[in-house]
């Protein structure tokens, strides 16, 4: 009996080794080397640009003024209104304006006679002098002065009844309306009714935007990198549309407001904006084609030098590069590099030079 469990004891003993080899024999082995995610390195064309942002605006702004300062009865338009040439904007009170009319009349007859009086006066001056250069007593120079003192006289008299403005305040007692001069958006309205205005400010102000423009402002290291006739993204806030755009103007001097350069851009005539709503401009500041590009990411950088590390067989190599021109996402490599290697876009801040390395799965073989 002592002897079968002896035997016993000892052919457990052996299944245990036996089971212990074998967990030993199928346990992961864990790769060696550093894993990493590589690209082939390629050339291509790369562009530098900067952004700003700025505002739509119409092609043009038309202030319409009151013929004459009174009150204003009604008001028939608002920002954002939809116009065309000749609809009525603003209707003036007449009632006002009839005892206006009168007193204005007998000023206005009073300052007549008596500016009739001093062009009667210059012109009989000239007739004098041209009498006395006839007969030899004064020389051409006087015949001259008289002459011009019979313009200033015309002139004063024709000036000074104008900004009287009797003849507006008549248009305007046979005709209240006030109208719109082209098609366009109102913009602006500066007028109330029942409120007084005055005929040298705008009541209204309608935009022609048949043919949209973006305005940006620009420092002065971004001013020389633009020209007239440059083509330009434009996005628009709303929307998020991307359009082409083409630039109209580039100021020569800053703003004094600034201390920056505007710019003009024209959109598509068919844009459908609003004036007013934000526009993000790319101008484009440098260009490179046929260089080698990689992801500005994969570039490290120590005690000023920058490298990148390449991959060769199952070994990483640092490799120092000289960059030039930095796009969004991508550098143009100008030594270094020639394209084809394959170089490390992930896992490269774990190396150095000749580590053991191993390509994990996603990266490019």
């Amino acid at each position: 009996m002592k002897r079968c469990l002896t035997l016993l004891f000892a052919l457990v003993l052996a299944l245990g080794l036996v089971a212990c080899s074998g967990e030993e024999d199928t346990a992961p082995q864990i790769p060696a080397g550093t894993a990493v995610e590589v690209m082939t390195v390629t050339r291509g064309d790369l562009a530098a640009s900067s952004t700003v942002t700025g505002n739509v605006v119409a092609n043009r702004d038309v202030p319409v003024m009151p013929p004459v300062a009174g009150k204003v009865k009604e008001v028939k338009v608002s920002p954002g209104d939809a116009v065309q040439k000749g609809d009525v904007l603003f209707v003036m009170d007449t009632a006002d304006l009839r005892d206006t009319y009168d007193t204005l009349l007998t000023s206005y007859e009073s300052t007549k006679t008596m500016m009739d009086e001093q062009v009667r006066q210059a012109q009989q001056a000239l007739e004098n002098a041209q009498a006395l250069y006839e007969m030899g007593a004064v020389s051409r120079n006087s015949v001259e002065q008289a002459q011009l003192g019979v313009m200033q006289a015309e002139t004063s008299r024709t000036t000074t009844l104008a900004q009287m403005g009797i003849d507006d305040v008549v248009d305007v007692l046979n005709d209240p309306n006030v109208y719109a001069t082209i098609d366009g958006t109102v913009t602006s309205v500066a007028v109330t009714g029942g409120v007084m205005t005055s005929n040298t400010t705008a009541g209204v102000v309608v935009s022609e935007i048949g043919k949209p423009q973006a305005v940006v402002n620009v420092s002065e290291t971004l001013q020389p990198f633009i020209a007239v006739g440059q083509q330009v993204d434009v996005t628009l806030s709303t929307s998020g549309e991307t359009v082409t755009g083409t630039v109209a103007s580039v100021a020569g001097a800053v703003s004094s407001n600034t201390a920056l350069y505007q710019v003009n851009i024209d959109l598509p005539e068919d844009l459908q904006v609003s004036i007013g709503m934000f526009a993000t401009v790319k101008f484009l500041t440098d260009q490179r084609q046929d260089v080698v590009l990689i992801p500005s990411e994969t570039i490290l950088t120590e005690d000023g030098q920058q490298y990148v590390y390449i991959v060769t067989g199952d070994a990483a190599f640092r490799v120092d590069v000289t960059t030039g021109l930095v796009g969004a996402s991508q550098t143009e490599i100008t030594s270094g590099l020639q394209g084809g290697e394959q170089l490390v876009v992930r896992g490269q801040t774990y190396l150095s030079d000749g580590a053991t390395v191993r390509i994990v799965e996603g990266a490019e073989e």
